[in-house]
């Protein structure tokens, strides 16, 4: 990210004559207008609030960079309330009265507008919270991981649960949120793949309706010593609770969705040993890319704190994705010419703040590389798990397509 912006300054226009005239959508003499979207009211608000901030800081980190190729960034914003109705009605009216040149959003209603901004071939960068993301039809939309996919699994997380002492998993599903298991299932895939038995058993937890102590001797009884899934970190400390109640001999707990700080300060020492993966290096691993982030924030968006959030780091993460392209670029590209730069890029990294390289050119699969935590014994933070050979990061193969 940091030669990035120094691409940024290094090719600006000089003082004389500025950038070459440009009639792309979103360009002027001087700047670059980009679009933002997502939900700043309704149910989603209060999850997604911190995104802006994110996208606010690498826009104005940009700019003192000196901008791209010589313009400043500039946007406009709208409100999508989480809607995929209003997502479209947004979008509309960025690209049609604001005439934006292209979109970074965080929302999980970016299907409400995917189909216009593919036909207007305006492109977009964002959270990959659904499965159009990696649908090889939108070629316009990009993102830095994809959790929902058709594609194959990977064998980290079995690789990871082996080396954990893990021999047996049960994994435990949703019977409302299809999503998560959809996550699970290319995890029993990476499980078997790496030679750990799954169990047969239809485990299920249900936050309404579940008894944890039933479902702890349901997993006491069928004997595993690995739970896996992708239950949210609240419901997975019930499935924790109930399998230390029951007696449950479990050595491996894995969470997809188990780094939720604020799950950590309520419940403590009932998730402590619970494993969790991210597709982003998080801030217990402190680098340069980090520092950069961290200085942004301090100076562009201030008002959010603490700053080293989740969605306000891939938020960040999303604009830098959308800047590649500008920068990778030339001073006065097509939307369909930024397109084809963007999807040529196959190392991209963040500057160090993904824990492997993003294939743009071959988008839509799981990542191979993962950063892996662990919730310490006293239940008070998270402590980075390092891989056999001392990596801060795990990485696996893809496994062959079935």
């Amino acid at each position: 990210m940091a030669t990035a912006l120094l691409a940024g300054c290094g090719t600006s226009g000089s003082a004389a004559t500025g950038p070459a005239p440009c009639t792309t959508p979103g360009f002027s003499p001087d700047s670059i207008k980009l679009g933002w979207v997502y939900p700043d009211t309704g149910p989603l608000a209060q999850a997604l609030g911190a995104a802006r901030s994110g996208f606010v800081a690498r826009v104005e980190q940009q700019n003192a960079a000196g901008g791209i190729h010589g313009r400043k960034l500039t946007f406009a914003w709208r409100d999508d309330v989480g809607s995929g109705a209003q997502n479209l009605e947004a979008m509309r009216d960025l690209v049609e009265n604001e005439h934006v040149f292209g979109v970074v959003e965080s929302t999980t209603a970016a299907a409400g507008g995917a189909d216009y901004l593919h036909e207007q071939e305006v492109p977009v960068a964002g959270l990959p919270a659904e499965a159009i993301w990696a649908e090889h039809f939108y070629d316009n939309m990009f993102a830095h991981a994809y959790v929902i996919t058709s594609g194959p699994s990977v064998d980290t997380f079995g690789t990871f649960v082996k080396a954990r002492g893990g021999t047996k998993a049960a994994i435990v599903l949703s019977d409302t949120d299809q999503v998560s298991n959809q996550i699970s299932e290319k995890v029993t895939d990476s499980l078997r793949a790496a030679g750990i038995e799954v169990s047969p058993t239809k485990f299920i937890y249900n936050p309404t309706h579940t008894s944890r102590s039933q479902l702890g001797e349901q997993l006491k009884n069928a004997g595993v010593d690995t739970v896996a899934g992708a239950l949210s970190a609240a419901d997975t400390s019930e499935v924790m609770a109930g399998a230390h109640e029951a007696g449950a001999v479990v050595k491996v707990f894995l969470s997809a969705a188990g780094y939720d700080r604020g799950v950590l300060q309520e419940k403590g020492a009932t998730i402590a040993g619970l494993y969790t993966y991210m597709n982003y290096v998080p801030f217990l691993n402190r680098t340069p890319a980090h520092d950069l982030y961290i200085d942004a924030m301090r100076a562009y968006a201030p008002e959010l704190q603490p700053p080293d959030q989740e969605l306000a780091l891939i938020a960040y993460l999303s604009t830098d994705i959308f800047l590649t392209g500008l920068l990778r670029g030339p001073a006065c590209p097509t939307r369909a010419s930024y397109i084809r730069t963007l999807r040529g890029v196959t190392d991209y990294n963040a500057g160090g703040l993904l824990p492997g390289p993003v294939d743009f050119k071959n988008w839509g699969q799981l990542n191979l590389c993962y950063t892996f935590v662990r919730v310490n014994d006293q239940g008070t933070d998270y402590e980075l798990v390092k891989d056999p050979g001392g990596a801060d990061r795990w990485c696996g193969k893809r496994l062959p397509d079935q």
